[in-house]
């Protein structure tokens, strides 16, 4: 029996807590806010397990997820708590770096070695791996919902673009495709150029990765080569697991 016989991953993000049983694959994708704690609290009912490991960049989520697994008797480690770190951090700021951004450098690089992961979440995040399991940090910038909530706040009279538009004229000639082009070709180029910069700074044999929650988004309309990986921070929590109860 593997260490990931019987354990539940939760990632609590920005806007979800997002759960797998790895044993079964069952998931679910809770949106934060008081309701939370009993679709959590179901879902792990559901599931059964006998172990937590959890990654959180926000508190008031771990603590929903601490209380419910405290109702249930289930036991919980925490990444970056109790579950230490595996690679070695070349960042200046190592109390301020967010636990899901070296979670997907642990699972990248035990896929492709030296890595670029490209995380399109809430924030978008670029980080990189060296071969040696080094992480060396990389830029933060906005993610889709940051730039939708953002022009909706500074230019209301514009229509919402439409995220999941099959196509993008990039000489667009009305006024939704033109916001449509804007914020999906201005997403991709942002990124691009985010990566490019990385990519300086690592070796040739370097590969990037993509996941996260507007991962599709992005890839429909990019030019730039990656492998998409999803469940990223998932593969990275389940990893910290086999090597604390099973290497």
């Amino acid at each position: 029996m593997t260490a990931r016989a019987g354990i539940v991953t939760i990632d609590c993000g920005n806007s979800t807590i997002d759960c797998l049983a790895q044993a079964s694959g069952a998931r679910r994708r809770i949106q934060r806010g008081m309701d939370a704690t009993a679709d959590l609290r179901d879902f792990l009912r559901r599931a059964s397990p006998s172990r937590l490991v959890v990654a959180s960049v926000v508190p008031a989520s771990l603590a929903q997820v601490r209380d419910v697994a405290a109702g249930l008797g289930v036991a919980l480690a925490v990444a970056g708590d109790d579950l230490p770190c595996p690679l070695r951090i070349a960042y200046e700021t190592p109390a301020t770096l967010g636990v899901d951004r070296w979670l997907g450098c642990v699972a990248a690089h035990r896929l492709f070695g030296a890595a670029i992961v490209v995380d399109c979440g809430t924030a978008t995040t670029v980080n990189a791996v060296d071969a040696d399991a080094t992480f060396r940090g990389g830029p933060i910038g906005p993610g889709l919902p940051a730039i939708v909530a953002g022009m909706a706040q500074a230019t209301p009279a514009l229509p919402a673009p439409r995220l999941d538009v099959g196509a993008v004229d990039s000489a667009p000639r009305s006024t939704q495709a033109a916001v449509d082009a804007g914020v999906l070709l201005g997403y991709c180029g942002m990124v691009e150029r985010l990566v490019a910069g990385v990519l300086v700074a690592m070796p040739a044999a370097t590969q990037v990765v993509l996941t996260g929650g507007n991962a599709e988004r992005f890839a429909r309309h990019a030019s730039l080569p990656v492998e998409r990986v999803p469940d990223l921070v998932h593969r990275g929590l389940a990893r910290l697991a086999e090597l604390a109860w099973n290497d």
